[in-house]
């Protein structure tokens, strides 16, 4: 199975996928992912790659499209694509590769994800984000702190950007009846058991 995920920031995906990948044994697509998997391969593909990184230079959207080509011709996995779809030239070239999948939207409310992302903090030393009011990284207890990116100009911006951009691309999927719509705005137990329930896993 190949599961496409579209949020607006902060509305739990990661946390979701974690337990896909825990229970149902998914692989999350991911840049760093991705590189660790080629890392360990020596291929032509890897070292046009390492090279354009070497060089400072931006991955071209070609140079994606041939990764994703080598990533699913190599593997069976369950596969999660994070934040992949975002436009419709992202959901073009991925149509060119990738033709048995579905949507997974986490549907969380503008107000919501504007005070979730108002309150969230940050360990400047570990660069981890924790849900709004926490003070300390339970892990080594630093100091948390709030982003600098996250006043609230900058979030309305990029809440903006999301309704303005993305969501036609959701009603697309919608259209296609290919999309799972989940309520993001539950417990992260409850969000589990709803998606759970509607991939039929």
């Amino acid at each position: 199975m190949k599961l496409v995920f579209i949020w607006i920031q902060w509305s739990g995906k990661w946390t979701q996928a974690r337990i896909l990948e825990e229970k149902f044994g998914f692989k999350l697509f991911e840049t760093w992912w991705v590189l660790r998997s080629m890392s360990k391969e020596d291929s032509d593909l890897w070292r046009l790659v390492k090279e354009t990184i070497d060089a400072w230079k931006h991955v071209s959207p070609e140079i994606v499209e041939d990764i994703l080509r080598d990533i699913l011709v190599k593997n069976d996995w369950n596969l999660i694509f994070d934040w992949f779809v975002r436009n419709e030239w992202n959901k073009q070239s991925f149509d060119k590769i990738v033709w048995d999948y579905r949507v997974v939207f986490f549907d969380l409310p503008e107000e919501k994800a504007k005070e979730r992302l108002l309150w969230r903090m940050y360990d400047k030393e570990t660069q981890e984000t924790f849900v709004a009011w926490t003070l300390v990284n339970p892990k080594n207890w630093n100091t948390l702190v709030k982003r600098a990116d996250d006043e609230e100009s900058a979030i309305m911006q990029r809440i903006r950007l999301f309704y303005d951009v993305t969501m036609p691309i959701v009603e697309e999927y919608r259209e296609r009846w290919i999309l799972v719509d989940v309520n993001a705005n539950q417990s992260i137990e409850d969000v589990s058991n709803e998606l759970v329930s509607k991939l039929w896993l």
